[in-house]
């Protein structure tokens, strides 16, 4: 049984890509991927990516930009956050919002972590590509809780303020890009049909760096090489995008540092190619073996240790 990868790679620009040779973001088939503007001028990340699950506009899957994107876990700060907007400016609830989180990552030697108190993205009720059995998804924004990606939008805010140094930044992303890998590497040992990760890095580089081409091809082709490495471990891969990022040197780029209309799809698995975000879904079930298959072949885990001895070991209580 053959394992579909797909990785979201946030702002993955079509040109950025192809100028720099990303082999591994373009893959056998691709090209451009026809993406969308909700509440704002340009793509927004969750609105994009949760579309790209569900199949369905923002106002069917019901994240929108113009709401709280957010959520904290405590329900106590949850709740402080729905009545601070009526009694605090936004600069203020930003404030007092990065100072309850503190500086989440720099209390572990690897620099990764979590952020101090903690939130989370807020998700969709509606279907999605990765609810039926054997399929599998982590850190994918509107359908998971997304640590990451609000762990970087945190991040971002530090070191814009000079809280965290870039060196401190980049060994975070690229900690976390390297867990995004790995897990898709680890779903591709088992017997899933679909799995799917969301990588943040290129979007973060491509605000960071949007004036600088040097820094930006240096982490283009860093995550290339992360994507090489999950290609040895997954059957199939579809690679895709939600935007691209303007930059300064390419002609028509107005504003650097906000997101291009640039998104790329690229596949081992077809000849052909979802045309825009709202046809993915549709895509990978028409590509992907049906799960309900592998139903009946499911078997109980084995499991040669007793319940007693796992008990012994201190595994259960």
């Amino acid at each position: 049984m053959t394992t579909l990868g797909i990785i979201a790679l946030d702002a993955a620009d079509y040109d950025l890509a192809r100028a720099w040779g990303c082999e591994n973001m373009l893959l056998e088939t691709h090209g451009e991927l026809e993406t969308f503007a909700h509440s704002g001028a340009n793509p927004n990340t969750l609105e994009v990516w949760t579309s790209v699950a569900t199949g369905v506009e923002p106002p069917s899957h019901g994240l929108a930009s113009t709401g709280e994107q957010q959520q904290w876990r405590n329900p106590i700060l949850e709740y402080a956050s729905a009545v601070a907007p009526y009694l605090l400016p936004k600069a203020a609830r930003v404030r007092i919002g990065t100072w309850l989180r503190g500086d989440g990552g720099g209390a572990t030697e690897d620099g990764g972590g979590t952020d101090g108190v903690g939130m989370t993205l807020r998700q969709t009720d509606h279907s999605h590509l990765f609810e039926p059995a054997g399929r599998v998804v982590r850190w994918w924004p509107g359908v998971t809780p997304g640590e990451h990606l609000s762990e970087t939008w945190h991040w971002l805010n530090l070191a814009s303020r000079g809280a965290i140094s870039d060196d401190d930044l980049w060994r975070r992303l690229y900690g976390n890009a390297g867990l995004e890998a790995g897990w898709l590497q680890g779903m591709g040992q088992t017997d899933v049909a679909v799995a799917g990760v969301h990588m943040h890095a290129l979007d973060a580089a491509g605000h960071a760096f949007a004036t600088h081409p040097d820094r930006l091809r240096a982490v283009y082709e860093r995550v290339d090489r992360l994507l090489g490495s999950v290609r040895e471990h997954v059957d199939d891969l579809l690679v895709l995008s939600d935007h691209g990022m303007q930059v300064a040197w390419i002609d028509g780029d107005s504003k650097p540092g906000f997101h291009s209309w640039r998104a790329l799809a690229s596949t081992t698995l077809a000849d052909d190619l979802p045309e825009s975000v709202f046809d993915v879904r549709d895509w990978v079930d028409e590509h992907v073996a049906d799960s309900d298959d592998r139903r009946a072949e499911r078997q109980p885990a084995v499991m040669d240790t007793t319940e007693e001895q796992l008990r012994d070991l201190g595994y259960l209580e």
